[in-house]
């Protein structure tokens, strides 16, 4: 959804959340390109 919204390639989008989380002062990590990939190629099958 967040893709959607922001139109980011794969790669920007994992930055992108990594930014999020750090401005939040949020201790996750965001989710690498690969896992992000994956996802999104599940969701298109």
């Amino acid at each position: 959804m967040v893709k959607a919204l922001f139109k980011l390639p794969l790669r920007g989008l994992e930055g992108f959340l990594h930014s999020v989380f750090t401005l939040m002062n949020v201790p996750l990590k965001s989710p690498t390109y690969t896992c992000i990939s994956n996802a999104f190629k599940d969701r298109k099958n």
